[in-house]
Parts: structure tokens; C-alpha cells; sequence
């Protein structure tokens, strides 16, 4: 459904944005986007491992951070850049997993397989890099596996540790203040902690990726709320990857339940943690940049006219949703639709009304 209403909300889609690219106008197994100033967005690029008489560390193709304008309809989207690449040399990552901006325009960019945090400014120039582990902690390589990233409104940013099970908190120049978790499935504990963010008033949020529920905590540790609970059903969720809240307080969790052969849904909670609606994606009409593709090769026009055919995949439906962002300025929320290559965008409409249908 393109216009979903719901406990006095609305949340109309809009348009989507990107399309499968190494490089350049384009998207590769995106896992992580984070708003700049004005229109601008960037967006994290895991990209691909390929397999060659290369080293390790020179494998993969298509990782990088996108930096693009998205803007309020479809086809007003703008490929500006991107920068850093696949690497462990400065500027460079492996797997990369979040990004976040701080007040100051900074970018922050996480990376799993290195356990770094990667800083580059508002243009993309590298410029330092620091460890994600805590201080005495060891990286022994199945021990740690940074996941994502976050920012509170203090410029502190809080990460997730997928093997360890932890949350960190760390000042924007790497400076550890704390952390907490431990492996289990009581409150405050997690089983391979995902996506987090933080509200207005510096609550944290965490997907508790095998746990399947989102936890909330205050900006020290201690346990508030949950949010979801194990299952497929509505509200329930299975291996969420990512969390976001808008002002309002609502609580937006994208989730890889499991719905056949189209896994991918974002559900919506209000602050106390009723279920509200779920979105499972309405990108009915390709982005303009996947059109400029099918328009210019025949054979991708026909391979086109096969989506619909029974046991084929519905091309707008969410294919494993990895990463949220809420657009508190706009009013709309971006879903990383990473196995399509692409952002699909929804407003949150107010004053809606619901029209008349007097046939």
C-alpha cells in the first residue's frame, strides 16, 4: 500500500532512489546512510569480495561512501561523489558497517572487520582513525565485530559489537566514557547487537539482532523499555538490523522477518511500545537512475517483463532492509533497501485527510 493511516498517523511513500553500481550513479550492498547539510546524504557501500591472484586486503570492489542529494520527488536526486575505497590502509575499509555525522559536518565510518572507526570531513578527505575496542581489550579476531554507529546530540557516539554483545560509548576523537552488555536474553544483555540510534533526549536504542527485539536504555546503560517481541507476526520481529525514532517518538525497526521469498519489513511502535503499522516496501515505479538503465538496453527491458510471473521476486518489495534514517527536518524516513540497491522514502504526512469515497 503507497499511503498506509494508522493511530492517527500517516506515512505516505514517495519515490526510491539508487540502483546496483560499482561505482559512480549507484549503489553496492548498501548497509548505512546518515544526512549532511541541506539535501545531502551519504551511503555505505559494503560492496563485493571477488576472488583472485590479488591480496586479501584488495579483493573486494564496489565499497565506498556515496555522497548524493535526494530530494523531495521522484528523478530530483543528484549523484555529487564518493570517496575511500576497499582496504586497511587510512581512508580505507573492509566491511564497512555505519556511518554517522557529527554537529561539525564530520563523517564517522565503522568498520567490522577492522574494529576502526574511520573520520573523514564534509568533502570526504581522511583525516584520522581510531580503535573501536575498549581500553585492555584484545582484537582476536572472532572476539569483535563492529556493527554500527550512532550520535546523541552531545557529539558522543555509541557503537555496537556484534561478537563481544556490547555497546560502547566513545567521544567523536576515540576517548572511551563507557560501555555495557554481556551475551544473554535478559534485560540489558544481547545476542549480536545491530543498528542503534538515540532519541531527543539521549536514550539508546539497540536492534538486538538474535534476540529479535529492540532494547532502550538511558544514555549510562541502564535498561528503560523493549520494544517487539520473537515472531513473524505483526509487530513481532525476527533478526532486526536497525532502529530509528523521530521526533515524535515513534520507533521505526527494520526487520529480516522472514515472509517467504521477500524476507524485509519495518515496523512501527509508538514511545511506550505499541505496535502502530508495518511498511514492506512500495517501490512500484523503478528510480529514475534504474530507468536510465532499462530504457538504454533492450535486454534489460525484457528481463523487466518477467517480474509479476508466479515464483518470480516483486521487484518493490523490501529485500533485506539493513539501515534506517529519519529525516527530522523533511519528515521522512529512508529505508536502505540494501539487496536492491537502493533507498525507499517515506514522508510522515500531517494533516491528512482520509478522502471521501462516496461512489
Amino acid at each position: 500500500m503507497l499511503t498506509q493511516v494508522a493511530a492517527g498517523r500517516t506515512y505516505d511513500y514517495s519515490h526510491s532512489v539508487g540502483r546496483g553500481a560499482q561505482s559512480g550513479m549507484g549503489f553496492s550492498q548498501p548497509v548505512a546512510a546518515a544526512l549532511g547539510p541541506g539535501n545531502l546524504v551519504y551511503v555505505v557501500n559494503r560492496g563485493s569480495e571477488g576472488i583472485s591472484n590479488v591480496p586479501w586486503n584488495r579483493v573486494g570492489y564496489g565499497a565506498r561512501v556515496s555522497q548524493i542529494t535526494v530530494g523531495a520527488e521522484w528523478g530530483q536526486e543528484e549523484f555529487l561523489g564518493e570517496f575511500a575505497k576497499y582496504g586497511d590502509g587510512n581512508g580505507e575499509f573492509i566491511w564497512a558497517s555505519g556511518i554517522v555525522t557529527d554537529s561539525q559536518g564530520q563523517i564517522y565510518v565503522s568498520d567490522e572487520w577492522l574494529n576502526l572507526v574511520s573520520v573523514y570531513d564534509r568533502e570526504g578527505n581522511f583525516l584520522t582513525r581510531w580503535s573501536a575496542l575498549a581500553p585492555g581489550e584484545q582484537d582476536g579476531g572472532e572476539s569483535h565485530g563492529l556493527a554500527s554507529l550512532a550520535i546523541d546530540r552531545e557529539d558522543n557516539l555509541y557503537l555496537t559489537d556484534g561478537r563481544s554483545h556490547q555497546v560502547r560509548k566513545f567521544t567523536t576523537d576515540g576517548q572511551f566514557l563507557t560501555g555495557w552488555g554481556e551475551f544473554g536474553d535478559g534485560a540489558g544483555q544481547f545476542n549480536s547487537p545491530w543498528g542503534l540510534t538515540t532519541d531527543r533526549e539521549g536514550n539508546v536504542y539497540v536492534a538486538d539482532h538474535r534476540n529479535h527485539r529492540v532494547q532502550k536504555f538511558n544514555a549510562e546503560g541502564q535498561w528503560l523499555a523493549q520494544f517487539g517481541s520473537p515472531g513473524a507476526g505483526r509487530g513481532q520481529l525476527h533478526l532486526p538490523t536497525c532502529v530509528a525514532v523521530d521526533p515524535e517518538g515513534d520507533v521505526y525497526v527494520a526487520d529480516w522477518s522472514d515472509n517467504g521469498q521477500h524476507p524485509g519489513r519495518v515496523h512501527i511502535f509508538d514511545a511506550q511500545g505499541s505496535f502502530i503499522i508495518t511498511l514492506i516496501g512500495d517501490a512500484q515505479e523503478l528510480s529514475h537512475w534504474a530507468k536510465l538503465t532499462v530504457d538504454a538496453n533492450a535486454d534489460y527491458q525484457k528481463r523487466r517483463r518477467e517480474v509479476g510471473i508466479p515464483g518470480q521476486e516483486s521487484e518493490w518489495r523490501f529485500a533485506l532492509p539493513t539501515g534506517l534514517v529519519y529525516d527530522a527536518e523533511k519528515g521522512r524516513l529512508m529505508v536502505v533497501d540494501s539487496q536492491r540497491s537502493r533507498l525507499q522514502i517515506y514522508n510522515k504526512v500531517r494533516g491528512y485527510m482520509v478522502p471521501q469515497l462516496n461512489l
